[in-house]
């Protein structure tokens, strides 16, 4: 009797353990159709490439169908201010795709010469202006969350998210984020992360 007892105790811990694991898996399975869910629902965008001239939804979270790096979650930012930038005053632009694997930054700015020709012709015609545009490497991006400042080096403007960032920019309160972009030639260039962005790392990171 008592082997028997013992025997049936045995049991029915096996089937108590074996009970709790097949249960786990729904909660699992479930987990991962919402979330594939609420990625489907987001607004596709064709390409992970930047550029001045792109036209996506910037600052929400967008589900990225790229044909060369596949398939991602991300979201676009975009950020322009002048400023005295290679000896003149130029419109300065930081574009910025934030995703799960990296971070891609993209710094260029415009340069408008403009000439009215000659004194006769100054109050008869709008003047006549070359518009330059220009881009830079970035070799060095600098990310401050709170009192805490994450320094990546990057190649060809891309910078791993390594999973201590993550979390970091996960968790990060929605406000205001400060970046620094150093380029290859040496210029450095602050920007901002706008509240919008913050709050959609949420459903990226």
């Amino acid at each position: 009797m008592p082997r028997l007892a013992i025997l049936g105790l045995g049991l029915a811990s096996l089937n108590l353990a074996t009970t709790s694991i097949i249960y786990s898996r729904p909660v699992e399975a479930n987990q991962n159709q919402r979330l594939a869910k609420a990625s489907a629902e987001l607004p596709v965008v064709k390409s992970a490439a930047l550029s001045t001239n792109i036209d996506v939804p910037w600052s929400k979270p967008v589900r990225i169908v790229d044909p060369f790096e596949g398939n991602s979650v991300g979201i676009f930012d975009r950020n322009y201010f002048w400023r005295n930038f290679v000896n003149t005053n130029a419109r300065v632009e930081v574009i910025s795709l934030w995703s799960r694997n990296y971070i891609r930054v993209l710094l260029a700015y415009s340069d408008r010469n403009c000439s009215y020709g000659s004194y006769y012709y100054t109050r008869l015609r709008f003047p006549d202006c070359l518009v330059s545009n220009n881009t830079f490497k970035i070799t060095n991006l600098y990310i401050k969350l709170g009192e805490q400042v994450f320094r990546l080096e990057g190649n060809n403007n891309t910078f791993k998210v390594s999973d201590e960032l993550a979390t970091a920019l996960k968790n990060s309160p929605a406000k205001n984020v400060s970046i620094r972009l150093l380029s290859e030639s040496g210029e450095s260039v602050d920007s901002e992360i706008g509240k919008r962005t913050v709050e959609g790392w949420k459903a990226v990171y």
